[in-house]
């Protein structure tokens, strides 16, 4: 290490972390998913704040199994962005002609079809740009079980939350399994570890504001299932999504009022 970046890593040890003006009930409704990014690097001390956050997620037995391959603009952050970019055109690519995304409402250029649709597209056409490129990772001490996941996801919501609180933003997705094995031997990755995704991070192009969901009584019950607790009520100006997992069959000569996922009636999930 050269002394210039050992006096910079001396300063940014001695630093306190950067302060937010996003309160945790705010971020935890705002944080949206972003996939527009102006050309601004994320400096190291925003990078070190993230990823401090993160790394204080909860895990089983506090083991914390989660650990994070950064990647920037070095050669192999290049080299990983071009992998996961090309495997992210063709997972798109068949899941907007599988859902399709340019029939129906799709063909109406203002529809939230079009532009989710629209967005996705302009997200993995410009993937290798995105300023920082985060894989997520979890050291297996056990054979795989239905609830790993608890002890890596958590660390990413952080890592997600704490972006928004410094006036970044990102995305999750899972575009990384359909080249696993040559990112694996790219990255260096162990066996027994298992990459749990990809975290596209950046300056937003756009902006953060209140998420899309269900409404609260769709998703809370109370006592039983499908009892809606009568507290679980949605704050007054709640703007709603019909996008999630289908629903029931409606009755003969009825309908549903939201639509399943990957229907005409499909909103933009944040």
């Amino acid at each position: 290490m050269c002394a210039d970046s050992s006096d910079a890593a001396r300063e940014l040890a001695a630093a306190v972390l950067p302060a937010d003006t996003v309160g945790l009930l705010e971020g935890l409704t705002t944080t949206r998913a972003i996939r527009r990014y102006t050309d601004e690097p994320v400096p190291r001390e925003a990078l070190r704040a993230m990823l401090f956050a993160a790394t204080r997620a909860p895990s089983g037995s506090n083991r914390q199994p989660f650990r994070f391959i950064v990647l920037t603009d070095g050669p192999k952050a290049g080299a990983a962005k071009k992998l996961i970019g090309d495997a992210a055109r063709r997972t798109w690519g068949g899941k907007r002609q599988r859902d399709r995304y340019d029939s129906g409402t799709g063909t109406v250029a203002d529809s939230p079809k079009a532009r989710m649709a629209a967005a996705m597209q302009q997200f993995v056409d410009g993937f290798e740009r995105v300023p920082v490129l985060i894989l997520p990772c979890l050291v297996r001490y056990r054979d795989p079980t239905p609830t790993e996941g608890a002890s890596v996801y958590p660390a990413c919501q952080n890592l997600l939350l704490a972006a928004r609180a410094l006036g970044y933003g990102g995305a999750f997705t899972g575009w990384n399994f359909a080249v696993d094995a040559q990112l694996r031997e790219l990255l260096g990755v162990p066996e027994g570890t298992f990459v749990a995704g990809t975290i596209t991070l950046g300056r937003p192009a756009g902006r953060h504001g209140p998420v899309r969901r269900r409404p609260m009584a769709e998703l809370v019950f109370e006592e039983e299932w499908g009892a809606p607790a009568d507290w679980a009520l949605d704050p007054p100006g709640t703007a709603f999504t019909s996008a999630g997992p289908p629903r029931p069959p409606a009755a003969a000569g009825g309908g549903t009022a939201g639509g399943t996922a990957g229907s005409d009636e499909e909103r933009p999930r944040s």
